[in-house]
């Protein structure tokens, strides 16, 4: 699983950060530890871009990747949203796989009262993690158990039980801005994983980008942006899912039910009701699957 210390990370919690700064009436995410999350550099970033007109922000996202902006604040609240409806329909387990910088565990604790939580990461990874959430609260939360795992070299369940997991339990897993990272060999061991070793009533949510944009039959800017940064952080694009085949990719994986989120299913839910103006990239969707 790919080192999430790194300015890709980085630049996801500076877009939620944004996000976060909009007007509450055109606000698709909120995310207020993703400032005190961030490293010193990215919050310098952060404060020195401030002050500039959001219309010249979005500009200059877009100058990115079309509608990547709209999408990464649409999958942050996707995300968000699933972790507390598994919460409150019972699931006792929560799981985030690849954790990086992401904050939920923090952010929900009172709704994830009564769920053990798991962050599990690279060591190094991990580490810097833990000293910006020791650094905040001034120590580390007794609610989140800290999951050190080298996927090279450790085996991802024994990590687990050993931290506390219990297999039989209703367990919710997030991926996030992880899948695309992975090979496909591996993003399939980690599904199987979830249907092998977790309770009935268990799901996972994780986001991929269409294989299309991989190879070149979708003209993507952002994918050649991101694949532009592979050399500085050397995280590459690995893999991809053929556009409309998710579902059947996560009911071969084992799922009972698997539910698909295309660009135009995420614009309906959270951009068209609130900025129908804003854009929402094609490269990307998302992606349920529930045991």
């Amino acid at each position: 699983m790919k080192n999430l210390s790194s300015g890709t990370a980085e630049g996801v919690a500076y877009m939620r950060f944004y996000e976060s700064q909009r007007p509450a009436a055109t606000r698709i995410c909120s995310d207020e530890l993703a400032y005190p999350l961030m490293a010193w550099w990215a919050r310098l970033t952060a404060r020195l871009c401030q002050p500039l007109p959001t219309r010249f922000m979005d500009w200059a996202f877009e100058k990115k990747g079309t509608g990547v902006s709209g999408y990464m604040a649409v999958r942050t609240r996707l995300f968000d949203d699933f972790v507390l409806k598994g919460a409150a329909d019972g699931c006792l387990q929560y799981i985030i796989l690849g954790a990086g910088l992401d904050s939920r565990a923090y952010r929900f604790r009172d709704q994830l009262a009564g769920v053990r939580t798991f962050e599990v990461d690279h060591p190094a990874s991990q580490g810097v993690k833990k000293e910006r959430v020791e650094m905040h609260f001034g120590a580390l939360p007794d609610y989140v158990s800290y999951v050190p795992v080298d996927f090279t070299v450790d085996d991802l369940l024994s990590c687990l039980v050993e931290a506390g997991y219990d297999p039989g339990l209703p367990t919710m897993f997030t991926l996030e801005g992880v899948v695309m990272y992975l090979p496909e060999a591996a993003v399939r061991e980690t599904l199987g994983f979830v249907v092998q070793h977790a309770g009935a009533g268990s799901m996972v949510l994780f986001d991929y980008v269409y294989a299309a944009a991989l190879d070149g039959r979708i003209k993507s800017k952002v994918i050649q942006h991101m694949n532009s940064l592979k050399f500085v952080f050397h995280e590459p694009i690995l893999s991809g899912i053929e556009q409309g085949a998710a579902e059947g990719f996560l009911l071969d994986r084992g799922f009972t039910r698997a539910e698909d989120y295309p660009p135009s299913r995420l614009y309906d839910l959270y951009l068209k009701p609130v900025v129908p103006e804003r854009r929402i990239s094609n490269v990307y969707a998302i992606a349920a699957g529930y045991k």
